[in-house]
């Protein structure tokens, strides 16, 4: 078959598609979400959406509409626009920095399958909520990735060693990052901004298409989408709409109340998730001063 979409990747790979409102959706860790590259905006009514979650034996679907101009508190990051000339100063500065220092060039899921564990792992030691995957679970990943068009990566190497790694997916309508591991040396030598620049210049200069982050963090506290910005990323304002299983949406509901205790928790991974989730059902109630349902 041709794969053209990462939802014909999915099932490729033996995992359920499912289709609704002209989306393809994918199960995520238990949600059906849209499998698309860029923001996608859907127009589907609450019952199509119940009778989904049900059949599909999900614990909630997740989507937005839009794009709205004014401010909400759910937004994607884009980027359409990107020149050197409009960054800072400081941007432009360390960007030449980091290309002075690294090389960055595209390779292929092979070569980091055989190349990329120490840099994933060493990358993992920054962050809070989440581990490293094991080597063979690493390998077998990127291995299932090769071969595949719709996938590019990116290497930043300081001499012949990998300090960083970004995976785009690649639609015909724009590309989504995937995948972004930089090892804490990597970020001590500006890979970061180096790897940004590459990336926007070849996709949206050279290609004609735009660049996406994705949608705002449920999960972790993160100044990326500000780091973003400085390189010509913007918000893109929606709502948010989840629609809950009954007994889903009824937990919900009574530990609503209780969220800001909940969150104090968070650094326990079981209560992590509920916070998440908790903190996702707030950013859709704070919707309903604007007469947006919640259901």
């Amino acid at each position: 078959m041709t794969i053209s979409s990462y939802a014909d990747y999915l099932v490729s790979r033996g995992e359920t598609v499912t289709s609704l409102g002209g989306i393809k959706w994918m199960n995520y860790y238990g949600a059906l979400i849209p499998s698309n590259a860029m923001p996608v905006y859907v127009d589907i009514s609450r019952d199509d959406a119940v009778k989904l979650v049900k059949e599909s034996n999900t614990l909630f679907l997740r989507y937005t509409t839009g794009p709205v101009e004014s401010e909400t508190n759910w937004w994607y990051m884009v980027c359409r626009n990107y020149a050197l000339s409009d960054v800072s100063g400081n941007t432009r500065s360390k960007i030449r920095r980091g290309l002075q220092r690294l090389k960055i060039r595209p390779v292929t899921a092979a070569w980091l399958a055989k190349n990329g564990y120490d840099c994933h792992v060493r990358c993992y030691k920054r962050y809070k909520h989440a581990s490293p995957r094991t080597e063979d679970d690493f390998r077998f990943f990127m291995e299932g990735l090769d071969g595949y068009s719709i996938f590019d990566f990116w290497a930043c190497c300081k001499s012949d060693k990998l300090v960083g790694y970004i995976i785009c997916l690649r639609e015909k309508d724009g590309v989504f990052m995937h995948t972004i591991d930089i090892s804490p040396e990597g970020l001590h030598d500006y890979s970061a901004y180096a790897m940004m620049h590459e990336l926007l210049d070849h996709y949206v200069n050279g290609l004609g298409i735009p660049v996406s982050n994705g949608s705002r963090s449920i999960a972790h506290k993160t100044n990326m989408q500000d780091y973003l910005c400085k390189f010509g990323f913007e918000r893109e304002y929606a709502y948010l709409h989840v629609v809950y299983r009954p007994v889903l949406r009824l937990l919900v509901d009574v530990l609503y109340p209780f969220r800001n205790v909940i969150r104090t928790l968070d650094v326990m991974a079981s209560f992590h998730k509920v916070s998440s989730l908790l903190f996702q059902e707030e950013i859709v109630r704070t919707q309903t001063c604007l007469n947006l349902s919640y259901e």
